[in-house]
């Protein structure tokens, strides 16, 4: 009797446990036409999940989608929902996850650099899913005026992976809406993982070099891919430091601050165009809803429906 008790005791609180994960859609609208704003000022569709549990829930891999027989359609990015908290989540089709824009991870204030790896730990990490590709973008700048750029040991890749920008006299290249492309970038340790391990080697005066302002400010875009991630070592999960392997320094040479931002993305190559930021970290879906009535499924991780709502605006 006492082993069928705590075996229904048991399965009570697995029961309760399930139901205290449980994350719904709450409410939503195909006719957003003056209600809810994005970052972009347009009024695009929008559902809304809630908490309704005890528990924080971490949404990483839940997905959300438009069609029942397409569980994965898009797929939440490791984002929290506290208990009783509510988040919007535009229908746009415009697919913005909170790590497809740049997240912020270090600024260094002053910082001198050293011969050998330069290693900078995160004050905010940022996940790694383990199959997105990793976009870092560099500022460095200093305000004492002209200086060389410090020498990298770099590597040549078969792909457009690195874009730079410089400028003379202010902080304006951190902001730059284009720069030039290479196919080399600067070998670099993520958490542990060496990616590059050639000897190429830009001049004092010579780009890419995220430790750079010869120009007085230089902005850097690199590109790795999740296989040179993976190759490299590096297991999906957060990232925590980054470094780069410099060969020579000027000992003299003090910046104001060199900037990190790091951002996951689908794409295999460098534009002449840089990634830039946007101000708010609106969570977009990859599907729009129709006018007349759409529904909304909700799925956990191992794609068990949990929640689905019919969006209906007439």
């Amino acid at each position: 009797m006492k082993k069928t008790l705590l075996k229904f005791g048991i399965l009570l609180l697995s029961i309760a446990n399930l139901s205290a994960q449980i994350i719904v859609i709450n409410e939503g609208s195909n006719r957003n036409y003056s209600t809810l704003q994005d970052e972009n000022g347009e009024y695009p569709d929008w559902i809304e999940l809630y908490n309704p549990g005890p528990d924080t829930v971490n949404l990483n891999q839940y997905s959300l989608s438009d069609r029942l027989n397409k569980p994965q359609k898009w797929i939440l990015p490791n984002i929290d929902i506290a208990p009783n908290e509510y988040k919007i989540i535009f229908c746009s089709g415009k697919d913005r996850a909170s790590t497809s824009i740049f997240k912020p991870v270090h600024n260094t204030g002053t910082f001198t650099p050293v011969i050998g790896w330069n290693e900078h730990l995160f004050t905010d990490s940022i996940y790694w899913d383990g199959v997105s590709n990793l976009l870092v973008n560099t500022c460095s700048y200093s305000n004492t005026g002209y200086t060389v750029n410090s020498i990298f040991n770099q590597s040549k890749t078969d792909f457009f992976s690195a874009a730079y920008f410089f400028n003379d006299g202010s902080e304006y290249a951190c902001s730059a809406p284009f720069g030039s492309k290479v196919k080399m970038r600067p070998n670099m340790r993520i958490n542990q993982a060496v990616i590059g391990d050639q000897t190429v080697q830009n001049s004092p005066f010579d780009y890419p070099a995220p430790y750079g302002n010869w120009y007085w400010a230089s902005r850097h875009q690199f590109l790795i891919r999740a296989d040179e991630l993976a190759a490299a070592g590096l297991a999906p999960g957060f990232i925590t430091s980054l470094a780069f392997d410099v060969a020579w320094t000027d000992p003299n040479i003090v910046y104001t601050y060199v900037d990190f931002q790091i951002k996951l993305t689908t794409d295999t190559a460098i534009g002449v165009d840089f990634q830039q930021f946007i101000p708010k970290a609106n969570l977009h879906t990859n599907f729009k809803l129709s006018e007349e009535a759409d529904t909304v499924y909700l799925f956990q991780p191992n794609q068990q429906l949990i929640s689905r709502l019919l969006v209906d605006g007439r």
